[in-house]
């Protein structure tokens, strides 16, 4: 028997894993064991791997390719350890992770996962910088943003009791065993880095839309499996009364069709919106809305609709005009602007998943951003940022994009519509185009025409 479990599943990382493996064996804690799986590689992994065959702590397989997920758990089915933890074949260990991810394990009991911070580092292992995370309970309370799938110890009877890992998923099994682990079991941190994580031109990370897609049919089983009660939630699609010239007109022809049904059609795609309602002080925009089945107008006054109103109280009217009318109270209230064409059904969908798998007042739609940041001051331009850094060494920065805002009613005020705990849902770029003049407009029917679905 071991204390901890280490494993590392290889495809076509021969040029790592050797450091992957070397790292295991430098540790200053010595109660562990090492699985290696060489999933079907290609490369020289297997010859690698004959080096370290004969030793007594480590145990190689070979097998062929059948995916990170089904490999995890056989890595899991194979284990002894009382602890286990993944460590990535293009990644490495310092040298003191396994002794301090295990003694937090050992001395906090109600702590079933463990994760440090950690390096990032180039193809040649050069340091680029340090992801710092925020301490779990104390500078974070919220647990939206998961540790990361590989380098976290977990306690193996918590694993064992979550099922191990979902083999349907390709990607983001990180993931998904986070969604499922906090609502169950504890997590803990420790601020210190104590793993090496590659950046190269093969790392799966810089997939963002297949991860992001991934990350939504995690949320939607999650749901699924846990919800048995929806939250009743009334989309609002508000719209003001627009000249025909507007870059953002409702009945503009968007692709060959008015820009209004992007927005609508994406909404009657999903089961989860209770009712839908377009406002607007615009009667051709309203008759025009009223066309399309399960769709619910609502004429605004039209001092509710001038450039310089505020959206709350529009949603008011809507939610008292609903309640006077049919006696309809929703649970939630999303807001949809037209003005952001290329959001998805599945956008909606996350948002709703959000609220509900982190309990969140409040969840917006935002776009990464890397980019540099200045202010003016006296002197003239001076950067947000100390240090002019690397695109890739830059921390993300959350822009709103205006895609979709969603609150619970109960925490909807007068003066504004998010709550409190603000939970988020992350857009490409591509998804993000929000139309503010004829360029944008322009764009975002290229992206529509163009741009692989």
């Amino acid at each position: 028997m071991a204390k901890v479990t280490v494993y590392i599943t290889a495809h076509n990382y021969g040029k790592y894993v050797k450091k992957a493996i070397d790292s295991v064996l430098s540790q200053k804690f010595n109660d562990w064991e090492l699985i290696v799986i060489n999933d079907g590689s290609t490369d020289n992994t297997k010859e690698i791997l004959k080096k370290y065959s004969s030793h007594g702590k480590i145990k190689v397989i070979h097998q062929e390719k059948k995916g990170l997920a089904v490999s995890n758990n056989i890595a899991l089915r194979l284990s002894r350890g009382e602890y286990i933890m993944r460590l990535d074949a293009d990644d490495y260990l310092d040298e003191n992770a396994l002794l301090v991810l295990s003694n937090i394990l050992d001395s906090h009991r109600d702590v079933g996962l463990v994760y440090p911070d950690y390096y990032r580092v180039d193809e040649k292992g050069e340091i680029i910088d340090i992801e710092r995370r925020k301490k779990v309970g104390k500078d974070a309370k919220l647990l939206d943003l998961p540790a990361h799938g590989a380098c976290t110890m977990i306690r193996k009877s918590c694993l064992l009791d979550l099922g191990g890992y979902d083999e349907s998923l390709s990607c983001q099994d990180g993931y998904d065993l986070w969604i499922r682990f906090i609502n169950r079991f504890k997590p803990y941190n420790v601020n210190i880095p104590l793993f090496y994580y590659r950046q190269h031109p093969l790392s799966l990370t810089r997939d963002r839309e297949k991860i992001l897609l991934t990350r939504h049919g995690i949320k939607r089983n999650f749901v699924r499996k846990n919800f048995l009660k929806i939250p009743k939630v009334l989309a609002i699609i508000p719209i003001r009364k627009e000249s025909d010239a507007s870059t953002a007109s409702a009945l503009k022809e968007f692709t060959g069709r008015p820009l209004i049904d992007f927005t609508i059609l994406e909404a009657k795609k999903t089961k989860l919106l209770d009712k839908i309602v377009v406002s607007s002080d615009d009667d051709r925009i309203l008759k025009y809305a009223a066309k399309f089945s399960g769709i619910s107008c609502v004429r605004r006054p039209e001092e509710l609709s001038l450039p310089n109103s505020r959206i709350e109280p529009t949603v008011d009217y809507v939610l008292k005009a609903l309640r006077r009318e049919a006696g309809y109270k929703p649970d939630a209230v999303m807001l949809l602007y037209i003005h952001t064409p290329l959001r998805k059904y599945i956008h909606i969908e996350k948002a709703i998943d959000t609220m509900l798998i982190f309990g969140v007042d409040s969840v917006v739609s935002v776009c990464e951003d890397y980019s540099f940041y200045y202010r003016h001051n006296k002197n003239g331009l001076t950067p947000f940022s100390r240090k002019r850094l690397l695109r890739l060494e830059r921390e993300a920065l959350y822009k709103e994009n205006c895609a979709l805002y969603l609150s619970r009613v109960s925490s909807i005020t007068k003066d504004n519509f998010l709550g409190k705990r603000i939970g988020h849902i992350t857009m490409l770029p591509q998804e993000s185009i929000k139309l503010d003049n004829e360029f944008d407009f322009w764009l975002a029917e290229k992206i529509a025409k163009e741009w692989k679905n």
